[in-house]
Order: structure tokens, then C-alpha cells, then sequence
């Protein structure tokens, strides 16, 4: 039985570019603007393309495609110049990064849906490894921002695959335990209740390894702190004191909070920024076009673009819901998770609700790599929509 191909999906996008290519038009310069036009063509084209090959033939090739990304990112080191995370190809650029978020949910659809049964911490050493490499070579190059991207994908993916709930909590917890052990109460009332927890599941392999992961993790966040890079901590201390320095590193917190408080409810208008045009706001048409958004088009224009992504993304957690085939099921999630978290973060961090990661915005921001592997995914998602009730 098949349905016909869910097109809504590629409306959604290709609307939320069209507004991107707006608003770089109006934070950018023409040469930029014609770049972005040109790789929304390609990436279009390549969607569409996408959308023939039955779902299960990338399960087949899945693992060449990881070993490429990996060797890719490996590769991006040797490159010439700073930061190492892209390839220069006369005026093109590409960046393994956001290929590797793709080739990843693939490979670990094609791993997790072998699988008939995921119900112990050690089922998830296999999973994590597959997320972890590319995740740790990204974050050396560095970009934090990225790399980060792969934990949620990972939750979301072995969560549909079966995981339970709690066992991705328990064993994801040492993240948490670093997070709060920079106040010592905080993390005694946290610690305390995780041992708690872990005596009521009645495991004893997750007991050993809860009450050992968060402990070690817990003494370990200095040194944690002292490896990440002196702009990574500035980041972290704008978020929570963003005026401890106004013009230095809180500088761009208070600059997209500023943009986005001024565009009120229906904004300034189209071109007329004062924020883009006194270029108060840096990176106005990769990490922060959403605050340019909210100050042109206002609180209207900002619930436009977040009900279009919403509606993006309910469409491809029904997907994943519907798909009948688990491989093309996981990669709906992968997906889902990937859209979703990305645009959490990009929008959070313009708001001051989250740290600065330079994370850009699905589909709007400026960027042909992220452009290519979104759009790519997409045809993908495109291709099961159309074979959802094959097995």
C-alpha cells in the first residue's frame, strides 16, 4: 500500500527559506544573498532527486556513508587556515559537520532497527559510540555548537527504538551531575536523589555505574571547565550574568535582546533594522537572523516563523509515527530530533534564554552546507512519506 508523498513537508521548508533569502537580503550583501539563492537551488534539486530511491537502499550503504563522514572529519584537520572544520574549494565551502548529522541518524537507524530489544544501560554502548565520534571530532575542531547536536538525536532515536526512558536518564545522567556540581548543595540534593532512583529500579549495573559516573563526573567538572575554550566559558558567563561585561562578552547577548525587545508587535519594517544597519548586532545573517527577524517583522513575524516550524515538525513526528518500516521510522525521529533541537537552540540563544553556541537556524540561517544536508534529509523524509506503509 503507498500515500501519496507528503508535500506539505517540502512547502514548510521551502517557505521558511524563502524567508531566510529575505532576510539575508536585508542583513547581507548581494553576493551572499545570490550564494544562499544558489545552493537553495542545488539543495532543492537534491531533494527532489531524494525522493525516488526506496528508504531502505540507504540502509544498505549507511555505514560507507558514516566511514566517509568520519574520514572527512578527520581530513578537515589537515586542511589549512582556522577554524578546522571546512574544506575550501575555490569560492565553495563545505562543512562536514552537518553532513555528519545526517550520515549519522542513517547509520544508527540502520543499527538501532536490527536490534529487536533495548531494555539495559549496556544495549546503549553501541548507539553512543556511533554518536560519539563524530560528536568528539567536531567538538576539537571546534565547534561545541554542532557537536552538541548529536546528544538529543541520540535520545530521541533510542528512545523510539525502545529504549525506556529511564535507562537513557540514568546513563546520560553524568551530564547533569556536571552541569550542577558547579554549585556542591545543588549537586548533593541531585546525587542523593539519583541514588534514590537507581535503589528503586533494583538494578545492580545501574547502581554501580549511576552512583560511579555521577560521582567521578561530579569531582571532575574543574578540570571540565578548564579544557573548554576561553570564549566556550565566556559564553556560559554572559548567559548567566549578561551584564557582568556589556561590551565585551555579553556584547552580542544584549545586542539580539535589544533587536528582538524593539521590533514590538509588528516590527520596524522590511530594511529597517537600526540594529543591522549600525551593525550593533554581529553575525546578523547566520547566528542571530532571528533576532534581525523580530526586530523587521516584529512579535508577528517571529509566531509566523515558529508555528511554520512547529507545523514542520509535527509533520515529520507523524511520519515517524506512521512509517511502517522501522529503519525509515528512525530516520523520521533522527530527523525530527535534529530540526527540533537546532531551532530550540538558535531561537533560545537570540532570546537569552540559552548560551551562545553559534548554532544557525534550520532552513533560514545563511549557510550551504547546513543548506545541502537539511534539504537532503528532507528528500529522504519525502521518499518514506511516500512508502510509509511498506514494511
Amino acid at each position: 500500500m503507498q500515500k501519496r508523498i507528503d508535500y506539505t513537508i517540502f512547502i514548510i521548508v521551502i517557505i521558511l527559506s524563502t524567508i531566510g533569502l529575505l532576510m539575508i537580503y536585508s542583513t547581507s550583501d548581494q553576493d551572499i544573498l545570490i550564494k544562499q539563492l544558489i545552493w537553495l537551488v542545488i539543495s532543492a534539486i537534491i531533494a527532489l532527486l531524494f525522493v525516488r530511491p526506496q528508504p531502505r537502499m540507504w540502509s544498505s550503504v549507511a555505514w560507507i556513508l558514516y566511514l566517509v563522514t568520519i574520514v572527512m572529519l578527520i581530513a578537515v584537520f589537515f586542511v589549512p587556515g582556522y577554524p578546522k572544520n571546512r574544506f575550501h574549494i575555490s569560492d565553495i565551502t563545505l562543512q562536514p559537520s552537518e553532513f555528519a548529522k545526517l550520515t549519522v541518524i542513517i547509520f544508527a537507524a540502520m543499527v538501532l532497527s536490527s536490534r529487536k530489544k533495548l531494555s539495559k544501560i549496556q544495549d546503549i554502548i553501541v548507539p553512543l559510540l556511533i554518536f560519539l565520534i563524530p560528536a568528539i571530532l567536531i567538538f576539537i575542531e571546534p565547534d561545541f555548537g554542532s557537536s552538541q547536536i548529536f546528544i538529543p538525536i541520540m535520545i530521541m532515536m533510542l528512545y523510539w527504538a525502545g529504549m525506556p526512558f529511564i535507562k537513557i536518564f540514568i546513563f546520560l545522567s553524568p551530564i547533569l551531575a556536571a552541569a550542577l556540581s558547579f554549585n556542591i548543595y545543588v549537586w548533593v540534593i541531585y546525587f542523593a536523589g539519583l541514588i534514590l532512583l537507581l535503589y528503586w529500579q533494583r538494578q545492580l549495573f545501574d547502581l554501580i555505574y549511576g552512583v560511579s559516573s555521577n560521582f567521578l563526573i561530579g569531582l571532575s567538572t574543574p578540570f571540565i571547565w578548564n579544557a573548554l575554550k576561553s570564549y566556550q566559558r565566556d559564553r556560559i558567563i554572559s548567559f548567566f550574568s549578561p551584564w557582568v561585561d556589556p561590551k565585551g562578552m555579553s556584547w552580542q547577548i544584549i545586542q539580539s535582546k535589544i533587536a528582538i525587545g524593539s521590533g514590538g508587535l509588528i516590527g520596524k519594517g522590511f530594511l529597517s533594522g537600526t540594529q543591522k544597519k549600525l551593525e550593533f548586532l554581529p553575525e546578523r545573517h547566520t547566528d542571530f537572523i532571528f533576532s534581525c527577524l523580530g526586530e523587521e517583522f516584529g512579535l508577528i513575524g517571529i509566531l509566523i516563523v515558529t508555528v511554520l516550524i512547529f507545523l514542520l515538525l509535527y509533520r515529520l513526528l507523524l511520519l515517524a509515527r506512521e512509517s511502517k518500516n522501522r529503519f525509515a521510522s528512525l530516520v523520521a525521529a533522527g530527523v525530527f530530533a535534529w530540526v527540533g533541537y537546532q531551532s530550540f537552540l538558535n531561537i533560545g540563544m537570540t532570546m537569552g534564554l540559552l548560551p551562545i553556541t553559534g548554532v544557525t537556524l534550520p532552513f533560514i540561517s545563511y549557510g550551504g552546507s547546513s543548506m545541502l544536508a537539511l534539504y537532503a534529509a528532507i528528500g529522504i523524509c519525502l521518499a518514506i512519506s511516500r512508502t510509509r506503509f511498506e514494511y
